[in-house]
């Protein structure tokens, strides 16, 4: 008889199935990238009018009032905007929208792995190109792949840097396919590039609600681009992707913008801090425009991460990015969880560990 690793498809025979899950509650969890600063206020406003008793019937199909709620935001047709269930989600209709197997997908790395995972699972050929030595993007090298999709981050994650804009211009402007701006972490440093990607009839906008609007536990996202794009990527996204609850969160979000202004505010001061502090513990910190630190460890960041998770503390171990051996990645949060990394990391280096 087949088993079922034999019936399975052949993609998953390289692929692992990605985890972020952790089992501790008491953990710190410096390893996601949450906004750390607690949830978006927006969710207790809407707990407390929302009718619970109409949650027996379906939401809408395609968020139509988030959509338009979007469409005013960014000035542009409600027919250039389609939500999902977080951005990952996004990112995988994308691919399933415009990928055959064999077809190439091109992306920087490091970068967000996820990129590659769907790529991967969809049976496209990945071709990655290095960054240059200081992290920035070289358009040159993705845009001479004749790529069906490219996929790039702006800022970029987990270089945490803001690569220039004229480079992702370029890709938007030279690559002869689907081009996608993946802007998770814009709100934290102020990106835009909304006006740049739209000016591409093949361009597409990722956005999402779990970063700087605190709703990673919601999952809700969404994406810019011409109707026509759109059209295409309504033809493989399931009915009822957002539910109810969730939709009317992100649209009270979306009015209190107060809110994400000040933990920004705080955030950007609070990384200064653990920046200054981290490197005067001996770490190799690298400049930051996100809710993120990356840093070099003095030595091994595999056996520095695995002890500090051991001592009720999580973040995240870059090194098996190309170019970043040894690099952690920090999430920035309020000081009280910054101290108590801090103080765990320097008992650590001192101990030897790392």
């Amino acid at each position: 008889m087949t088993s079922v690793g034999e019936l399975r498809r052949r993609t998953l025979e390289s692929v692992s199935r990605p985890s972020y899950s952790l089992t501790r509650p008491d953990m710190v969890l410096l390893n996601d990238n949450a906004n750390l600063y607690g949830a978006n206020p927006a969710v207790e406003y809407v707990a407390e009018r929302f009718d619970f008793g109409r949650l027996w019937a379906y939401p809408s199909e395609n968020s139509d009032q988030l959509r338009a709620r979007l469409a005013s935001e960014f000035k542009v047709s409600t027919d250039e905007v389609i939500v999902g269930n977080g951005s990952d989600e996004l990112l995988d209709i994308v691919t399933k929208c415009f990928i055959n197997p064999g077809d190439i997908m091109a992306c920087p790395t490091p970068t967000f792995a996820m990129y590659k995972f769907y790529a991967s699972v969809n049976l496209a050929d990945v071709r990655e190109k290095l960054l240059r030595s200081d992290f920035s993007l070289d358009a040159d090298t993705l845009i001479q792949e004749p790529a069906k999709l490219t996929a790039v981050c702006q800022p970029n994650n987990p270089t945490a840097n803001l690569f220039d804009p004229r480079e992702v211009h370029r890709l938007l402007d030279e690559s002869g396919g689907i081009v996608l701006v993946d802007e998770a972490y814009a709100d934290f440093c102020g990106s835009d590039m909304m006006s740049e990607v739209l000016s591409c009839e093949r361009g597409i906008d990722v956005r999402t609600f779990s970063k700087a609007f605190g709703l990673a536990g919601l999952r809700a996202g969404f994406a810019v681009a011409r109707k026509e794009v759109v059209d295409e990527l309504r033809r493989v996204r399931t009915p009822f992707g957002l539910n109810s609850f969730t939709e009317a969160v992100a649209m009270r979000a979306m009015e209190d913008r107060l809110w994400v202004k000040e933990t920004v505010d705080r955030m950007v001061a609070d990384r200064g801090y653990l920046s200054e502090r981290m490197g005067r513990l001996g770490f190799q910190v690298r400049p930051s425009v996100c809710n993120f630190v990356i840093a070099k460890v003095p030595s091994d960041s595999g056996r520095f991460v695995t002890v500090l998770r051991e001592r009720g503390v999580a973040v995240r171990d870059c090194g098996q990015f190309p170019m970043m051996k040894d690099f952690i990645r920090v999430t920035v949060g309020p000081r009280p969880l910054m101290d108590r990394f801090l103080t765990e990391a320097e008992s650590l280096l001192r101990g030897g560990v790392a």
